[in-house]
């Protein structure tokens, strides 16, 4: 049974998707995978992101034109039309059935749980001179995600994740992560400096300490600062009990994990992914990143191998131990990885499965894994060629 089916959203003319443990959309820039994602987060959440909406004070007065550029952003009106069509496991939805109805001033709000926890592309807005931002505090016509994961941090910051008897650092801290994932992440990201919650003219900040400098967010690389924003939402959603995962949330939306990361970053985050479906969430993420393209095809020929877990160790270039064995052999044995394209077409979006990432395949969408290694397989004739005709 196809869970998703999608037809006239916005670009995307057609969509049919059975999602995986972890799922990749690529493609190019503007063919919808965001607004794909966003349209997830709707199917799960509708009845909490209406009242979210409507505990701050937004509304939509019952024109879903106005909801559409509440939760989708500027310039979305019309992206759910008429001619929208979405099915969830065989049951037709409509955008008015995921809304609670709009209410009067004394109504009480039954605070539905969220199904599906979003971290945006666009998370490096949330942290403003090292404080997430409150959720009115941006403008309307921003989307939905970005403010509810904001306030989403800025609640993380303020109810304390901190051992308030030890220091405040923020990374590392012992016991929330894997040593092996921190210790990895401290090697491609931080370097050995720490990440440190400051109170600074009154006011609580992030800072960055380097052998005893404090260096303020906007001083922070751009990978750090691109970075710092996911670890916090990574942090929300791994409670310091390993294996354990948050009760209600289901799916976890990562936009873009590489932004501003070099490739050895990446392998980091792909191993906290990793953990994170091995907690049990379902993960789906967008990419541009062939590093996360050439890590899913080879964790699925060894999953089609029957594989030993040393390869894996090998790949992630780490020293075996058993917590990360269990994580390892669970994700091989278990875990089903997917990956769909956004194929531009002239008469819009097609989103296609190429989940076997076969380089020999027929279909060239598959081989070249959605465009992203189609300029390297260029590259490489090109200097064949010239080589060939010195």
């Amino acid at each position: 049974m196809t869970e998703l089916s999608i037809k006239n959203l916005g670009q995307i003319k057609s969509a049919n998707i059975d999602f995986g443990d972890l799922t990749l959309f690529v493609g190019s820039q503007a063919t919808g995978k965001s607004i794909l994602l966003q349209l997830i987060k709707l199917v799960f959440d509708g009845e909490n992101i209406g009242e979210t909406l409507m505990k701050y004070g937004y509304q939509w007065e019952e024109d879903l034109s106005n909801f559409n550029e509440l939760y989708f952003g500027e310039g979305m009106r019309n992206l759910w039309s008429d001619s929208t069509k979405v099915l969830w496991r065989d049951e037709e939805i409509y955008l008015d059935g995921l809304l609670p109805n709009e209410i009067s001033d004394d109504y009480e709000y039954m605070n539905d749980p969220e199904y599906l926890f979003f971290i945006p592309a666009q998370r490096v807005l949330t942290l403003e001179n090292g404080w997430p931002r409150s959720f009115t505090n941006f403008e309307i016509g921003d989307p939905y995600v970005v403010c509810r994961f904001s306030e989403h941090l800025r609640l993380l910051m303020q109810q304390g994740f901190i051992n308030k008897d030890k220091d405040n650092a923020i990374f590392p801290q012992a016991g929330r992560l894997r040593q092996e994932i921190s210790d990895a992440l401290n090697a491609s990201i931080f370097h050995g400096a720490k990440v440190e919650l400051n109170t600074v003219e009154m006011r609580k900040r992030i800072q960055i300490n380097v052998n005893g400098n404090l260096l303020p967010f906007m001083a922070w690389s751009a990978g750090q600062r691109e970075f710092m924003p996911l670890l916090l939402g990574l942090y929300w959603l791994m409670p310091v009990s390993h294996n354990s995962k948050k009760p209600d949330i289901d799916f976890v939306v990562i936009e873009e994990p590489e932004m501003g990361l070099h490739p050895r970053a990446i392998l980091s985050v792909i191993l906290m992914c990793l953990e994170l479906i091995h907690r049990g969430y379902r993960l789906l993420i967008s990419t541009h990143s062939p590093v996360l393209l050439e890590a899913v095809w080879a964790i699925r020929n060894l999953q089609n191998n029957n594989s030993d877990v040393k390869y894996l160790y090998q790949l992630f270039d780490l020293k075996p131990s058993p917590p990360i064995t269990e994580l390892f052999e669970n994700i091989l044995k278990n875990k089903k990885l997917s990956t769909y394209y956004f194929d531009q077409k002239e008469d819009g979006v097609e989103v296609r499965d190429i989940s076997s990432l076969d380089p020999f395949d027929e279909d060239l969408s598959t081989a070249d894994w959605g465009g992203l290694t189609s300029f390297s397989s260029r590259a490489s004739e090109v200097v064949s060629q010239a080589v060939q005709d010195i």
